[in-house]
């Protein structure tokens, strides 16, 4: 896996040395550089081994949204550092041969990274179900961050309610001429008028025990007619 710092913002993994763990529902167009070919891949939550200097027993990098490449002629991995900068992991990638350290510190342990003239890389395997359940573990990047990062650029959050650009007179005649008071209520606390969430728009689902916006999903009931919250502007009797 080669650490290289002009990878892009997100990473690229041959499928051959990664196990994937979970599908993101995300995709990315990727674009040859020579060649000019097209093709749509999915983002993918992955696992791989990999060879640390020093070390009796490999260790286990967990990349979290990352495109996997299904080429059997693809033999290298991409990680993009800045990728991993947002998890807090540090590197140092100046060899050793010019004065620096040439290495990745993730929660102040000491990752050496290999130098072979020409690029710096980690020595990488699929791993196996045995080595899956007993070696260590460490996340090269935050599913937390990349998903947020994800969704600032595919699902901005709208800032509209759904009755903005209707004039004030057309609602007070659509709410049997109300006062205006009464209908600037009923549009406040209306159900479907609930600011538009961007978890309600996030292709990558999330779980949850309870609904986080009970007023935009009311259970439906079997009924012949819509119902909806109405302010009177004087009290009745009833």
């Amino acid at each position: 896996m080669a650490v290289d710092t002009g990878g892009g913002e997100c990473s690229t993994i041959a499928d051959r040395a990664w196990h994937v763990l979970s599908n993101t529902n995300h995709s990315s167009l990727m674009s040859g550089h020579q060649s000019g070919h097209e093709q749509v891949l999915s983002v993918v939550n992955a696992v791989t081994k990999a060879y640390i200097e020093g070390r009796d027993e490999p260790v286990l990098f967990v990349m979290h949204h990352a495109t996997p490449v299904a080429d059997e002629s693809k033999k290298e991995s991409l990680h993009a550092p800045f990728q991993s900068m947002r998890h807090g992991v540090k590197f140092d990638l100046t060899p050793k041969t010019h004065g620096g350290k040439c290495n990745m510190t993730i929660e102040q342990e000491d990752f050496p990274i290999k130098f072979d003239g020409e690029k710096m890389f980690f020595d990488i395997k699929k791993p196996t179900q045995e080595e899956l359940d007993r070696c260590d573990c460490c996340e090269l990047t935050s599913e937390a961050e990349m998903s947020k990062t994800w969704e600032q650029r595919v699902c901005p959050k709208s800032k509209k309610t759904t009755h903005e650009g209707i004039p004030l007179a057309k609602w007070r005649r659509r709410l049997a001429l109300a006062p205006t008071d009464a209908v600037e209520k009923t549009l406040e606390n209306a159900t479907q008028c609930h600011m538009t969430a961007d978890s309600e728009n996030r292709t990558n689902m999330r779980q949850h025990h309870q609904s986080r916006f009970r007023g935009l999903k009311l259970p439906q009931l079997k009924e012949g007619v819509t119902t909806d919250i109405f302010f009177p502007s004087e009290k009745t009797s009833m």
